[in-house]
């Protein structure tokens, strides 16, 4: 492995990055591409899979329609903005009695815990507070005093949610708490989507999720894994790319701060805020991350693109299956930095 800085110009208007795929035919093609999509989540899911040879089609797009109504299924558990799901009756009711909830929230309970143990605090589910007060849930907001940062930020931190997994229980400690698992729960509901693809025999497929989630299981035909080209809309052409990859049995996701972004006072603020301080993040232009699955690389994009360069890079050193890519600001311009890539990944020049 090796660390290694590529110098890299790009236009200072990087915004969302996108993700497109590639992939090649092999010298004995098997069945397929057998594409299905699907809209969850208030975005586009799309599945692409290759079966066997002797494989027929339409086992492949019943593998697939069978991972979308999973993916629905967590959906309505989970989404905060569906006001008969257990996000919400946990957020309505925890502070003042413990919650029952399926296992799939005390799944994503325990792993947000895990998370912000391990990035100090720069990824956690508890973020809604400081979301609310800055306008972004509704796409306008004024600029939060200090006295209401502070405020908000009193009631954020995971460490201020109890919860029990045997009886999958819930409590919040303080009022006001508000739990929002945007920023994990597309990954998870990839790897659902995965492991069913994996348990109807499906050895190659490629799962994302908009543009800002892959899944890849096993490779395309005659590949090694699958190739990602990670761009920026701003570009066009060539340079329009910053790097190009290729993952198999990994993920691999995508933050940005123009993702979304809400404008107060004539300034743009993006939607990825510091929970430490209520802040939203500045420095990096966007985070992509590497790791064996879904939860964990939509997890760490995020927290990536709050830690900042040097945290992330002590991250990847402490946990070496995980890989990123970084833009950066400089005074000159951007740079693209690669930690723990192999000699296989390619920067953009």
């Amino acid at each position: 492995m090796f660390n290694t800085i590529y110098k890299k110009r790009i236009a200072w208007m990087v915004c969302v990055t996108f993700i497109t795929l590639c992939f090649g035919a092999g010298a004995a093609l098997a069945q397929g591409p057998v594409v299905m999509r699907h809209v969850a989540m208030a975005t586009e899911i799309e599945i692409l899979m290759f079966g066997a040879p002797d494989a027929e089609s339409e086992v492949l797009r019943e593998a697939a329609r069978e991972a979308f109504v999973a993916m629905d299924a967590l959906e309505a558990r989970i989404s905060r903005f569906r006001q008969d799901s257990f996000t919400t009756l946990m957020n309505r009711e925890a502070a003042e009695r413990p919650v029952t909830v399926p296992s799939d929230i005390m799944e994503l309970l325990l792993a947000a815990r895990r998370y912000s143990e391990r990035t100090g605090g720069a990824f956690d589910v508890t973020i809604g507070p400081i979301m609310k007060l800055w306008g972004f849930y509704v796409g306008s907001g004024n600029h939060p005093s200090p006295d209401e940062l502070r405020e908000a930020t009193a009631r954020v931190g995971i460490e201020h949610v109890a919860f029990e997994p045997a009886s999958r229980t819930v409590i919040f400690k303080r009022p006001g708490m508000h739990i929002d698992f945007g920023g994990i729960a597309k990954g998870l509901a990839l790897d659902r989507a995965a492991a069913i693809l994996r348990d109807h025999g499906v050895e190659s497929a490629r799962l994302n999720v908009g543009t800002s989630t892959i899944v890849a299981v096993g490779a395309p035909p005659g590949k090694s894994g699958w190739t990602v080209d990670i761009r920026s809309p701003y570009n066009n052409g060539e340079d329009a790319y910053i790097a190009t990859v290729d993952i198999r049995n990994e993920s691999l996701s995508t933050s940005s701060r123009t993702e979304r972004y809400i404008e107060i006072d004539g300034q743009r603020y993006g939607h990825i805020v510091d929970p430490r301080t209520g802040m939203p993040t500045t420095g990096i232009l966007s985070a992509t991350a590497i790791t064996p699955n879904g939860l964990e690389s939509d997890v760490l994009s995020t927290a990536f693109y709050v830690m900042g360069l040097e945290a992330t890079r002590d991250y990847c050193k402490s946990y070496p299956e995980v890989r990123a890519i970084l833009v950066v600001e400089t005074e000159n311009a951007p740079e693209t930095i690669f930690i723990n890539m192999n000699q296989d990944s390619r920067s953009k020049e």
